[in-house]
C-alpha cells in the first residue's frame, strides 16, 4: 500500500544520546517542572535534534543536540511528543531540557481508491481524538499490541484511508476515514502507545464551514466511530 508507514513500536519515552555537552546553567523554579507537548521538532546539519515549535506556538531551542535513531535527515522537520523542562540557559533565554521523546506518525491520508491490495483492520485500543491547538493536525492516541518473536520485535504497518466524502443538503461535507493496520504476525504479548497526527491541510475539509470527519477504527470490543466537527 502506498504512502503508509511501517513503523517499529517502541516505548514512548526514550534516553537520549546528546550530539554535544554544552553547559547551561538550569536552575530551579517554576521553569523546571516537566512538560509534555506534541509539536514539529526539527533537526540540525547533524541530524541531530535541536529544537521543537509545539502546537501551541512555542518554539524552543534545545539546551543541547541530541541524536534519535529514527531522525535520520539533517534539517528536516518531525511530528513528535516531546517531554522536557523548560528551563533558562546562561543568558536567561527560555530553551527546552529533553528528557523523552514518541515519534508521532503522520501519514498520507490514502483515497479508497488508490490502495494496492486489501484494506487491512487488525484491532487497536482507541484512547483519544483531538485537534491540535494550532488546527494543523486531529490526533490519535492508540494503544497498540505488540512483542517478540525470535528475539525480535516485528514491524507493523499503519495509516489512514479515505472511504469517502458525503455532502449534506446544507452543502457541509462529512469525509470518513478509516485507520488501516496490519498487526503483520507481530505477537500480541503487551500494549504500547502510538501517535497519529492527521494533517487537516491534507482532508477536504474546511474549518469554517461546518464540515465534519468521521474516524473509524477497529479496536478489541469492536468498531469504533469518533466525529470531529470543524
Amino acid at each position: 500500500m502506498r504512502n503508509i508507514f511501517n513503523i517499529l513500536f517502541i516505548a514512548a519515552a526514550v534516553l537520549f544520546a546528546a550530539c554535544s555537552n554544552d553547559a547551561y546553567d538550569t536552575g530551579d523554579g517554576a521553569l523546571s517542572a516537566m512538560r509534555a507537548d506534541f509539536g514539529e521538532v526539527w533537526t540540525d546539519a547533524g541530524a541531530c535534534m535541536a529544537g521543537i515549535e509545539t502546537d501551541g506556538g512555542e518554539r524552543l531551542e534545545l539546551t543541547a543536540p541530541v541524536k534519535v535513531s529514527w531522525m535520520e535527515k539533517a534539517d528536516t522537520v518531525y511530528r513528535a511528543l516531546l517531554y522536557y523542562k523548560k528551563v533558562a540557559d546562561g543568558g536567561g533565554r527560555a530553551v527546552a531540557e529533553p528528557l523523552g521523546l514518541a515519534q508521532v506518525l503522520v501519514p498520507k491520508v490514502v483515497p479508497v481508491g488508490d490502495m494496492e491490495g486489501e484494506m487491512k483492520t487488525d484491532p487497536v485500543t482507541f484512547v483519544s481524538l483531538w485537534a491540535g491547538a494550532n488546527g494543523k493536525y486531529l490526533n490519535l492516541e492508540l494503544l497498540v499490541k505488540t512483542g517478540q518473536a525470535d528475539g525480535e520485535t516485528g514491524r507493523q504497518t499503519i495509516g489512514i484511508v479515505c472511504d469517502s466524502i458525503v455532502a449534506a443538503p446544507d452543502s457541509h461535507r462529512r469525509v470518513h476515514l478509516s485507520l488501516y493496520h496490519d498487526q503483520n504476525g507481530v505477537p500480541e504479548y503487551y500494549s504500547t502507545e502510538a501517535y497519529v497526527s492527521i494533517p487537516v491541510a491534507g482532508l477536504p475539509v474546511s474549518p469554517t464551514a461546518g464540515d465534519e470527519v468521521v474516524v473509524r477504527l477497529n479496536t478489541y470490543d469492536g468498531p469504533v466511530a469518533r466525529t470531529f466537527a470543524f
